[in-house]
């Protein structure tokens, strides 16, 4: 089992959509990875490619026109990256733009994959309403 990602890092990016992307979750992710757009919030999906493998068998279990539309919507913008020696990446323009990224970054490990938020939204997503969490955490034995 691959060891799971996860922390909170805030690298800087430049105006040409460079950023140095965390090295412990480098180190998880592996020499090259996948960026696209996140599927339920405005961020950017990263996945190792062994990750990236599983979510696309998962969107091509989607059946139909609606699974094409998704699947296109998912991952027509997609882009492999392997970062630098100085460990940056380059965020293309379409997922800085899906995902408002503009100045300040913050980046996630979410267990199987990481995520690039634009840091004011982030932060505006993050809290989770207090009783719908004690809900959703009630039947865990933590």
């Amino acid at each position: 089992m691959r060891e799971r990602l996860c922390g909170t890092y805030n690298p800087s990016i430049d105006a040409k959509g460079r950023m140095s992307f965390p090295n412990k979750l480098r180190e998880i992710l592996g020499p090259e990875f996948f960026l696209c757009v996140g599927h339920d919030k405005p961020y950017i999906a990263v996945y190792s490619p062994e990750e990236f493998d599983i979510y696309c068998d998962k969107l091509y279990q989607i059946k139909g026109e609606i699974g094409s539309a998704i699947r296109r919507e998912l991952l027509s913008g997609a882009d492999k990256q392997t970062p630098d020696k100085q460990g940056r990446i380059f965020i293309a323009q379409h997922l800085r733009e899906y995902a408002g990224i503009k100045d300040d970054v913050t980046v996630i490990g979410n267990l199987n994959r990481c995520e690039i938020w634009d840091t004011f939204r982030f932060n505006a997503e993050k809290n989770v309403d207090r009783e719908a969490k004690k809900a959703a955490l009630a039947d865990l034995v933590l």
